[in-house]
């Protein structure tokens, strides 16, 4: 049994006013249940509820769905959640209709290490015998409830971790944990002694750091003494941690970014439990310099009201760019949260307090505008030079917004504010024949994507995945799809047929030939759910997905086709390693194949004989690079 086969018992047999009245009181009038509608502020019973139809309905607000769109909007669930929810209200056994693929044991033993060595580095915290540990929990108002969620723990000088590790009896199983451990770098081997090792995290404070499941990927250490080089110590990149996928705090920020419709980013793991401490539950620290692309789909799937709330310094102002353009080219305007004079909410908490923080949230401009306000002088340019050229500037800031009224109503406000007293008409002329001279990345234009996510997220089920009825992008506007090139239908119909080698850490280099946005996004999608369906589920989980996804007919038809000629197959190292070879290998042939008939064509058409020599060599040469490919065998 599947989850599709629980969605339909629910909506199907059991009754909608058994699971609408778990959560809400219903009233019988005559032969309609009503109740008081919990998604306004409703006075009287507005929403009718029909077991007949298997529909609510509020004729007030339009509020309406089946059982399990109610569980998910009453209390801010995702489906899976909401499909946990009502069977253990109404006596379902969920696991009978949910079963993971098994894991590789790589990835197993690696969580279970991490999983292991927090609950170490928390157990020796709690002990109080470190006195250094006891220090900064006091100096950061941190209280054993925050630590205690947070799983602060301690690292002390003497490796714990590697005496944990080489205490496995078993000589197998213990060696496969330490070569793990290395290859996290939880551990180090000894200089003097290769068969001796040696913690990594050593006399430090430990931030257990998760995915968005709740599941440990690595840490993020803090130095206690000032002998120590690096202050802040983190967890290598490895198979199972790429802090580009990874937002801090969000396994515990999901559910409150869902009901306060927005999100608040900070970077650092200090501000971000400071703002969970004081109530600000919506917030999750960025990792890095930037947000990955999953994440930013991810955040984007709970709302889009985003505030910035970065470091008040200079890096922090251009990590908050970045992160803007990223945002505007998603259809996302993000919000400023200015903590000026204090450096970064941990410390505007500790002097200010957090009813001024929520006044400055509250009271947060656009960030665009705050990079407008940013490069007005004080005294504004009388010289006409002066103003179109700072004109100019604000139009460059303007440029990812492309010509949407946010911009080109700015633009003309912008004119009238440096003193210019041409018509707003103009000035939006003039502005967009700027983006015409100045190439830019605007929003849906096609641009390159992340690694497509990290092993441990192809396990798990998030934002309505797993369901048909789900399995969409959740954005709002619909993929500018124009024609597939024929690589990129090749390399659809491949990945249909052999799913498997969506596996492989080499998918990325199949996502080069591609240009298209939704082929990207298509192959991303079904990247993330692949571990999640089942043989028998396969063909009706990827049509749904392309159905329900908003894309092109083209595409469409490419899915449907390569999916009479799915058959399952085992997970193989070997042969998906094979398998992704022979794809590579035919989309370059293919794309050679392009190239040698654009230069045909050019060569007949080229009017100088430096051209045509020109042309002649670049064939000579494409013909060469095909025989090599065509040469190229798996190693």
């Amino acid at each position: 049994m599947s989850l599709k086969d629980l969605k339909e018992k629910i909506i199907n047999e059991i009754a909608l006013t058994s699971v609408v009245g778990h959560y809400i009181p219903i009233t019988r009038k005559g032969t309609t249940s009503l109740a008081v509608c919990p998604f306004h502020d409703d006075h009287k019973p507005s929403m009718h509820v029909t077991n007949e139809k298997r529909f609510y309905k509020c004729f007030a607000c339009g509020a309406g769905g089946n059982a399990i769109d109610f569980v998910v909007n009453y209390k801010n669930l995702d489906f899976v959640e909401a499909l946990k929810e009502i069977c253990d209200h109404q006596g379902i056994n969920f696991d009978d209709y949910y079963q993971k693929k098994e894991k590789p044991p790589k990835l197993l033993m690696a969580e279970k290490i991490l999983t292991k060595s927090s609950q170490l580095y928390r157990k020796l915290a709690e002990t109080k015998a470190y006195e250094k540990y006891e220090e900064f929990i006091k100096k950061r108002g941190l209280s054993n409830d925050i630590a205690k969620t947070y799983s602060l723990g301690y690292a002390p000088k003497d490796s714990k971790l590697t005496s944990y590790l080489s205490s496995i009896p078993n000589e197998k199983e213990r060696s496969f944990a330490l070569d793990i451990a290395k290859e996290l770098g939880l551990i180090k081997v000894d200089k003097n002694d290769n068969k001796s090792h040696y913690d990594t995290f050593r006399d430090r404070i430990i931030f257990p750091i998760w995915d968005q499941f709740g599941q440990v990927v690595g840490y993020t250490s803090r130095a206690v003494f000032d002998y120590q080089k690096a202050k802040y110590m983190n967890s290598r990149e490895s198979f199972i941690f790429n802090k580009k996928h990874i937002l801090y705090g969000l396994h515990l920020a999901k559910s409150s970014i869902r009901s306060k419709d927005a999100v608040i980013l900070v970077e650092g793991n200090m501000d971000q439990i400071a703002l969970f401490n004081k109530g600000f539950t919506n917030s999750v620290a960025v990792q890095g310099v930037a947000l990955g692309e999953t994440s930013l789909r991810n955040l984007k799937s709970m709302t889009t009201n985003f505030y910035l709330c970065l470091d008040n310094d200079q890096a922090g102002w251009n990590a908050s760019e970045r992160i803007h353009k990223q945002c505007v080219e998603a259809g996302i305007t993000p919000k400023f949260v200015d903590l000026n004079p204090h450096k970064d909410p941990d410390d505007f908490l500790q002097a200010e307090g957090s009813i001024e923080l929520q006044k400055r949230i509250e009271g947060a401009k656009s960030f665009i505008d705050a990079q407008i306000d940013k490069i007005f002088p004080s005294t504004l340019p009388e010289v006409l030079d002066a103003q179109l050229a700072l004109l100019n500037h604000c139009f460059a800031i303007l440029a990812p917004m492309g010509e949407s009224l946010e911009a080109t109503e700015r633009a003309a406000q912008l004119a009238k504010r440096i003193g210019l007293s041409s018509q707003p008409d103009q000035i939006i002329n003039n502005y967009k024949q700027f983006l015409k001279n100045e190439p830019q990345s605007f929003p849906n234009s096609p641009k390159e994507i992340d690694d497509p996510g990290l092993m441990t997220e192809m396990y798990h089920v998030d934002e309505y995945e797993m369901d048909e009825s789900y399995l969409q992008y959740q954005e709002e506007e619909l993929l500018s799809a124009s024609a597939l090139s024929k690589i990129e239908t090749t390399l659809l119909s491949e990945i249909i047929k052999h799913p498997e080698c969506l596996t492989s850490d080499k998918i990325g280099e199949l996502l080069d030939f591609v240009s298209s946005n939704e082929v990207k996004k298509y192959i991303t999608k079904l990247k993330e759910i692949f571990y999640e369906i089942d043989e028998n589920e396969f063909v009706s989980i990827v049509s749904s997905l392309s159905e329900n996804g908003s894309f092109s007919t083209q595409l469409k038809d490419t899915i449907s086709s390569a999916l009479k000629n799915y058959r399952p197959v085992a997970l193989d190292e070997n042969k998906v390693s094979q398998i992704v070879f022979d794809i590579n290998k035919k989309l370059q042939e293919q794309k050679l194949k392009l190239l040698i008939e654009e230069y045909k064509m050019r060569i007949k058409a080229c009017a100088t004989k430096e051209e045509s020599v020109e042309l002649m060599n670049l064939f000579s040469k494409a013909q060469q690079d095909l025989k090599k490919v065509k040469d190229l065998r798996h190693k």
